[in-house]
């Protein structure tokens, strides 16, 4: 879709009109979304589990490290419900500079990567309930002493035992057929 510049003007609260170029078109157009940055999710950290910000803060960075360092040596680190981080490789190849047409050559490379989990992908496109957290352990509650303990279940008896080896009856020999 091709923009006409020179047409298009933009209206400001002072009244002067200001003429569109490409550039100011997009950034009009873009929508913003909401981004969750580090402060946000070591808040959110810090209240679920009882930790003070520092504290999150190290647990943050402990766990986004060891995925680092494990991806980076070239090994998948598997989050069972969120998904799967791992390394890439891009062979080498052939391209083009768009500006002189000439060609040059691209090296291999390797890229993190992220595979999101069947059921992160029901979640985001709204097809499944989040997860909720797992409810507290109910607090052991002491026995009064005058309760009776329950009975322990009644004892199967036992299978009885193969006889051994000299009361089998042995085999009859198989009987002899003419040739």
């Amino acid at each position: 879709m091709a923009l006409a510049t020179s047409r298009m003007t933009v209206a400001r609260p002072q009244g002067f009109h200001v003429p569109v170029t490409r550039r100011l078109a997009v950034c009009v157009r873009a929508e913003k979304t909401p981004v969750v940055g580090k402060a946000v999710l070591v808040e959110k950290i810090a209240k679920e589990a009882s930790l003070t910000k520092a504290q999150a803060t190290q647990a943050f960075d402990a766990v986004f490290g060891a995925v680092q360092e494990a991806v980076s040596s070239g090994q998948k680190v598997t989050v069972l419900g969120f998904g799967t981080f791992e390394t890439r490789n891009r062979a080498g190849r052939t391209g083009r500079n768009p500006r002189t047409g000439e060609t040059i050559e691209i090296p291999a490379s390797a890229a993190p990567a992220f595979r999101p989990s069947a059921g992160f992908k029901e979640m985001v496109n709204g097809k499944a309930a989040p997860a909720k957290p797992k409810a507290e352990a109910p607090k052991p509650v002491a026995l009064k002493p005058a309760a009776a303990a329950p009975k322990p279940a009644a004892p199967r008896p036992a299978a009885p035992a193969p006889p051994p080896p000299a009361a089998r009856k042995a085999a009859p020999p198989p009987p002899k057929g003419r040739r």
